[in-house]
């Protein structure tokens, strides 16, 4: 799993009565596991600190990124039934044609008596 930053990771000292802050990791920034599943943290001091996935989950300022994998897909599995060419359901039939008003009327006219009955 990875998690990313969403606010910079910051570290304060006082030094001679002065506060100095030190951006550790910044906003955005990755962390994904080693081979041993351990997140590798570099504290202040330069000591790599080694964390588990629960320590991780713990710490507030980091969200997990949920990856999506480039095989996912989806499989819609739909029965047709042996009579389906039977089986009634809305249709659209559609003709697009180039033609004068009158003509239009007559091709209107044909379908009413000869399709729509077919139809019905």
């Amino acid at each position: 799993m990875k998690f990313q930053l969403i606010e910079d990771w910051t570290h304060q000292t006082m030094f001679l009565g002065k506060t100095i802050t030190k951006t550790l990791y910044e906003k955005g920034s990755i962390f994904e596991p080693n081979k041993d599943g351990k997140y590798e943290i570099t504290q202040p001091t330069g000591e790599i600190s080694l964390f588990s996935l629960e320590d991780i989950k713990s710490l507030d300022f980091l969200q997990e990124i949920v990856e999506k994998q480039e095989n996912d897909f989806e499989i819609i599995i739909e029965e047709i039934p042996e009579d389906d060419d039977i089986l009634v359901r809305n249709w659209r039939i559609q003709l697009d044609v180039k033609t004068t008003r009158k003509k239009l009327k007559e091709v209107q006219r044909i379908i009413e008596e000869y399709v729509k009955p077919i139809l019905n």
